[in-house]
């Protein structure tokens, strides 16, 4: 009989040393196929022994008559070994989530020929047997003093007929039939995976949507820290040039290609693999590796198939599944993206919108710069997901702007950022993350670039990527869309104001103070149809004000022609009547769309001494009459309504002469005003009377803020036409 032993203190890296003390033995000895089993039940025993004792532990093999005997053993015989019912498809211990430890006792008795627990005062001790044809004599080994060992006190028996071998793969079976999520399945496999080969690491990538690349997705033993997934190509994650079917066992990693930099920084030596298999083609890959050079056999190899064939169907499905999860949530962000941005036609609220849409779904940064027309790049918006990093991102973004850049990789190095002077340490975390920064293109032009980064220990999936370059195809829309409506109402203002006079170029009327006020429809790309005009001739004073039938720039062209056909028959001293007459005749003439005008036009001479009155000649061709205010608050409609303009050839206009006395008011809209709706309700001439009554004693502007407030109490938020008014006082 030949023994070995050995003693470890409970760290977590005592079972792989155990496993290596017991395998350098069993080598040594020339033990048979029932080394790989010893190894795997050595592996979970001292792993329990390790969680539940937290004690020394004393490693003991025995080279017996036909079988190898192993005993580990603690120094805590209080605390009982866990029980764990028979290792089956159901019920394995390894199924169960909480579970901490090895698989234990459940594992010998599926294993072992026989098994048992011994206490005694200072210790207990877990001990099994494996039957090994190739064991032989006690012939060249270490004698065993008696008594200097645990171990069980029963004989051993005779050589009998060995049960048929238990499944290795009970646990995965199990984890494979509670339908787990995608990761915790991958998570279990890698794990189950090391224990059944007994090696030191273990890991599984799966290919990619387009399969040219393959994700990390887990792995065990590599690093001491959190395992993060990565991405690598075909020649990094397979053994050889192109996968290919069947396990490869790779004897010496430092001349391996597959991950030869994650599995030589983690001690590995040796390793094997599997593909994963699914209707012929090569859907994953699954490995387990070792500290130890040659440290799988072809038994391995076979064994890591057949687990790798059990994994393969489930793990597409659940891959697949993600997939198309993924897919769907891509596909409602992208909608909702689409709203928000064709919700707003402002570039910068595009840009913020963007920025948002970015840092909460797809990184934790977003820039977005605009370019010009004439090709000058400003930064536009930033955002970060953490508050405290957006004013450092905002000073990178601006002393060094990001080029185009597809590929996810840093925007910058620590020597651009050294040169800048840029030495901030949330710049360098910044600058070390990956980045993606596409342009924004529409209809062949440059309108600016999108960049959004992540955080150093993460990654832009493919998917991610094709998200961002959809997501930029609509921002690009939204922003040609934004300026396109930002140059629409730059030219309707510019044109707006062209058919109203300057401020600044209003006369002042002598005895008279007048206000007047104009404001356009909701549309601000539409140019109104109402007008006003107040201007001085020789020794009078001339005012109009007037509404275009529609809107666009069809009203506008009538509108022009009205106010300066207006201003030119007025300086040349024509009755208000003729006016009329050549102005419909022009209107006529000149309007090939039939738009119609209405328009209130008079002039005002002095009755005498300035604060005396004025005499007033008018026409309101088909207009609104406009209404006068006496001292005493009593309203009455002056004049008389005459055809509108533009719409019949022989009418007759004539003028009304009246006298407006001091302290009255004279008030002139349009039919904004008194069209002004409230639901079912309009406001009309009796309601804008009612409200002009009491304006007594107001000045002309106060009539106008007076009227303006009261309708918005009406109808708040109904000014759906344009609305124009003109308000001459008296003094």
């Amino acid at each position: 009989m030949k023994v070995a032993r050995r003693e470890f203190s409970p760290t977590p890296a005592t079972a792989a040393q155990a496993r290596d003390f017991v395998r350098d033995t069993l080598t040594e000895w020339g033990a048979g196929q029932a080394a790989d089993d010893v190894v795997l039940l050595v592996s979970e025993l001292v792993t329990n022994a390790v969680v539940h004792a937290e004690s020394v532990l004393e490693l003991v093999v025995r080279r017996l008559h036909g079988a190898v005997e192993v005993v580990v053993a603690d120094r805590v015989p209080e605390r009982a070994v866990p029980q764990a019912g028979p290792l089956t498809v159901d019920t394995a211990p390894a199924a169960d989530p909480g579970r901490s430890g090895g698989l234990g006792l459940a594992l010998a008795a599926a294993i072992a020929t026989s098994w048992g627990v011994s206490y005694s005062k200072d210790d207990k001790a877990v001990w099994f047997r494996i039957q090994d044809e190739a064991a032989e004599g006690d012939e060249g080994g270490q004698d065993e003093a008696p008594g200097a060992a645990l171990g069980p006190p029963a004989p051993v028996r005779q050589p009998r007929r060995r049960p048929s071998r238990p499944n290795p793969w009970a646990a995965l079976d199990a984890a494979l039939s509670a339908r787990l999520p995608l990761p915790d399945l991958l998570d279990r496999t890698v794990e189950y995976s090391r224990s059944a080969l007994g090696g030191d690491a273990a890991y599984i990538a799966l290919a990619t949507t387009d399969e040219t690349e393959w994700d990390l997705r887990a792995a065990t033993g590599l690093t001491d820290d959190p395992w993060r997934p990565f991405r690598s190509r075909t020649e990094e994650t397979f053994p050889s040039v192109a996968p290919a079917p069947g396990a490869i066992i790779n004897d010496d990693l430092m001349i391996a290609r597959a991950h030869r930099g994650k599995l030589a920084q983690a001690g590995m030596r040796s390793l094997v693999t599997a593909p994963l298999i699914v209707d012929g083609r090569i859907t994953g890959l699954i490995g387990v590796a070792s500290r130890r050079i040659r440290h799988f056999g072809d038994t391995a190899a076979k064994r890591l198939q057949d687990g790798a064939d059990r994994i393969a169907l489930p793990i597409e499905r659940a891959r697949l599944a993600e997939v198309e999860l993924a897919r769907r949530a891509s596909l409602s962000f992208l909608a909702e993206a689409s709203d928000l941005l064709t919700g707003t036609l402002n570039e910068h609220m595009t840009a913020a919108l963007a920025c948002q849409l970015v840092a909460s779904r797809l990184g934790s940064w977003c820039a977005v710069h605009s370019t010009s027309e004439l090709g000058t790049t400003r930064l536009t918006h930033t955002m970060h997901r953490n508050e405290n990093y957006n004013d450092v991102l905002r000073t990178l973004l601006t002393e060094l702007p990001p080029p185009v850049q597809r590929e996810p990789r840093p925007l910058w190095s620590r020597e651009m950022l050294s040169a800048a002077g840029l030495v901030d340490e949330l710049l360098l975390e910044l600058a070390e993350g990956p980045a993606i920064s596409v342009p924004l293109v529409a209809h062949g032009q440059t309108l600016g670039r999108m960049t959004l980064g992540k955080d150093a220990d993460a990654d832009f999936t493919r998917d991610d990527v094709d998200v961002v370059d959809d997501l930029a195809r609509r921002v690009s829309s939204a922003m040609e869309n934004a300026r396109l409506y930002a140059g629409q109402t730059s030219m309707s203002e510019a044109l707006q104001r062209s058919l109203l006079p300057a401020k600044e170029k209003e006369p002042a009327i002598p005895g008279v103070d007048h206000a007047v006020f104009y404001r356009s429809a909701d549309e601000r790309t539409v140019v109104g149809g109402d007008f006003y005009d107040v201007f001085a001739t020789d020794g009078r004073w001339c005012f109009a004000i007037g509404d275009v039938c529609g809107t666009g720039p069809a009203a506008a062209a009538v509108t022009g022609l009205a106010r300066h056909t207006l201003r030119a028959l007025a300086r040349e001293g024509f009755s208000p009547a003729h006016i009329m007459d050549r102005l419909n005749k022009a209107i006529l003439d000149e309007n090939t769309s039939t738009r119609f005008l209405t328009m209130l036009y008079g002039e005002m001479t002095p009755l005498g001494a300035p604060g005396q009155g004025m005499r007033l000649r008018l026409v309101s061709a088909g207009h609104p009459l406009p209404l006068r205010l006496n001292q005493k608050g009593e309203v009455d409609a002056v004049g008389a309504s005459q055809p509108l303009l533009g719409a019949f050839e022989d009418v007759d206009f004539y003028t009304e002469t009246m006298e407006i006395h001091s302290g009255e008011v004279l008030l002139a809209v349009t039919d904004g005003v008194t069209e002004r709706r409230n639901g079912p309700d309009m406001l009309g001439d009796d309601g804008l009377t009612r409200i002009f009554a009491n304006c007594s004693g107001l000045t002309a502007q106060a009539v106008i803020v007076r009227i303006d407030r009261d309708l918005e109490e009406f109808a708040p938020g109904g000014h759906t036409d344009d609305t124009a008014m003109l308000v001459l006082r008296f003094l």
